[in-house]
Formats: structure tokens, sequence, C-alpha cells
């Protein structure tokens, strides 16, 4: 995610070169053919190709409005996550007291729940975070956002094991990596223990219900962002729109070349600079529809679940009584991640 109000030069460099050096190009061998070659056949009429680029506007337009809601709805669901995260240490903390029982537990005891029950939902946030950066099938090529990140800011995947090894042991990391969904078993064991804590009658049958709805909301949390995971964009929209884009910007030039020429003959060198710039906008607004679109994607546009899940972190052992907190993660060139 970008921090800052304007793209560097360095970020947006890489997207526009290639294309801008093609436009260019292209631009200047029909102007070439039209003026050297004799070619003045390539003329059209500009009507028919500025209403072709009138319905690719409006197509474009729609296509990156979906694409901002997939996004806009992921860094929802990762305000949602965050919101119950942080009720979900109240509710440990207040709930699973000494207060309603006939067995208490020594203090060390409780302290020691409180942070197995916390730091196993550290876990799952993590566990969360790493499996939505996993790329799927469709997503298996590269690209200039995620040549950016790995540029800027040496991005790599970490292992899940590794990643779990600060709030779980050893031997339960390795039953969970077993597992196709980490995150889903981390859920069942809180579960187990809250239906433990609820047996030995360290924990209020009124509470238990509230602790295990919270439970089924991170379930609903964590299927709300597997859903933008797993199913992409509809093609036919995406593709299509990519397909018109470049559609307009083939027939562009010749329509140009038509008005620059009732001017005089050498102002149909001015159909390359226009040209190159009609082009560049529209094919910039289809890649901002593309590079939005799949918002967990380790890309420059991600949402900053690492920023988002350390927040967190902060907060709820925070609440433990920790005073040894985390940094904050900082942006690295104005982009966090």
């Amino acid at each position: 995610m970008f921090t800052t109000k304007r793209i560097p030069f360095y970020v947006a460099f890489p997207f526009a070169l290639r294309s801008v050096s093609l436009f260019l190009a292209y631009s200047v061998l029909i102007c070439l053919l039209y003026s050297l070659a004799g070619w003045t056949f390539l003329a059209i009429p500009f009507v028919p190709v500025a209403t072709i680029g009138t319905a690719v506007a409006f197509y474009v337009g729609f296509k990156s409005n979906s694409s901002y809601d997939r996004l806009w709805e992921a860094r929802r669901i990762w305000g949602s996550l965050t919101n119950a995260s942080r009720a979900w240490g109240i509710m440990t903390v207040d709930y699973i007291t000494n207060r309603d029982t006939n067995n208490p537990l020594p203090a060390e005891g409780l302290h020691e729940i409180h942070h197995e029950l916390i730091y196993r939902h550290l876990a799952f946030l993590t566990a969360l975070r790493v499996q939505l950066r996993q790329k799927p099938v469709w997503e298996l090529h590269r690209d200039p956002a995620h040549e950016v990140v790995e540029r800027i800011q040496e991005f790599r995947q970490c292992s899940l094991d590794k990643e779990l090894s600060r709030f779980l042991p050893g031997s339960q990391i390795e039953q969970l990596i077993t597992h196709p969904n980490p995150a889903t078993i981390l859920i069942q064991m809180q579960s187990a223990q809250l239906r433990e804590l609820r047996d030995g009658n360290h924990l209020p049958e009124y509470y238990h219900v509230e602790m295990e709805r919270m439970l089924a909301e991170f379930y609903n949390q964590q299927g709300a962002c597997e859903r933008i995971k797993s199913f992409p964009f509809p093609r036919q929209y995406a593709y299509f729109s990519y397909v018109f884009v470049w559609l307009f910007i083939a027939v562009l030039p010749f329509g140009l070349l038509t008005e620059m020429a009732k001017f005089s003959n050498w102002h149909i060198w001015l159909t390359v600079p226009f040209f190159t710039v009609i082009a560049w906008i529209f094919n910039t607004m289809e890649m901002v529809g593309d590079t939005s679109e799949n918002p967990f994607e380790n890309s420059i546009n991600d949402v900053p679940m690492t920023a988002i899940c350390r927040n967190i972190e902060i907060d709820l052992r925070d609440m433990l009584g920790e005073t040894e907190l985390p940094k904050r993660v900082q942006s690295v060139k104005n982009i966090l991640m």
C-alpha cells in the first residue's frame, strides 16, 4: 500500500516505460508511412474512432470500479478482524477469572491461559496472512507490481512455521503445518480450550457462548478473505477490457492523422505526442484495474496485512500487561506491506 499522496517516479517508471516506448515507435512508423511512403489511405475518419474510445472508457471505468470494490472490501474485512481481535483480548482477560468459580486457579495459571488464548489468536492472524499471500494458479506470473516490491523492500514470502514460531511452541507448529488450512485448525484449538475451561467451571456458560460466537466471527472474516482470494475477478470482464483498450489504441493514430492533416503536412507529426499521451492514459486506466483486482498478492497495492497484524499484536500483548512490545511496521520508501 502506498503511504504518500503521489506515486514516486521510480515506481511509476517500470509501468510506463515499455508501453510508452511502444506507442512512440508505433505512431512514428505510421507517420513515416503516411508522409514518406505516400500511404495516405491510412487516414480514416475520426468519428468512429472517437465512438470506440467513448465505449472503451465506460467499459474500463466499470472494471476499475469493480476492482476497487474488491480492494476496499478486503480492507474492510481486515478492519473487522482488528476490531474483533481487540474484543477477543478483552473477553479473554475479563471473562476468564476466578470470580465465578468454585475451583479457583492460581494467578500464574490464569495468566498462562490468557497468554495461550491471545497468542494462539495472533498465530491465527499470522497463518491467515501467510495463506492469503500464497499465489493462486492464475497469478503465477511476474509483473512490475511484484518486481517493485521485491526491489524496494526485498520482500519475500516467509514460511509459515517461521512466522508461527513467535507465538506457538514447536510441537504445535509441526502439527499445524500438516493441515491444508492451519488457520481453521487454530480456531478449532481455541474452541477446544474454551470447552475445557467450561467443563472445569473456569468459564461461565454465558461467557463461553459469547467467546464461541466471537470464534464464529473469525471464521466468517476468514471465509470472506478466502472468497476474494479464491475467486478471481471475472475473466470475461478483465480480458475483454484489455482487448478493447488495445483495439482502440491500434486504430487511434489513423483517426488522428486525418485531423492533423487538415492543418498542414508537418502537423501530421503531432500525431506522435497526442497519440502517445492518449494511449498511455487508456493503458494506465486498464493497468490500474488489473493491479487492484487481487488485494492479497504481495503487490504494491496490497492490503497492508503485515502492518495490521503487528498493530493487533501490540494491542493484545499490551492487554496481557507486557512491556516489551514490538515496534509498528514502518513503510519502506512509501510502501507499507
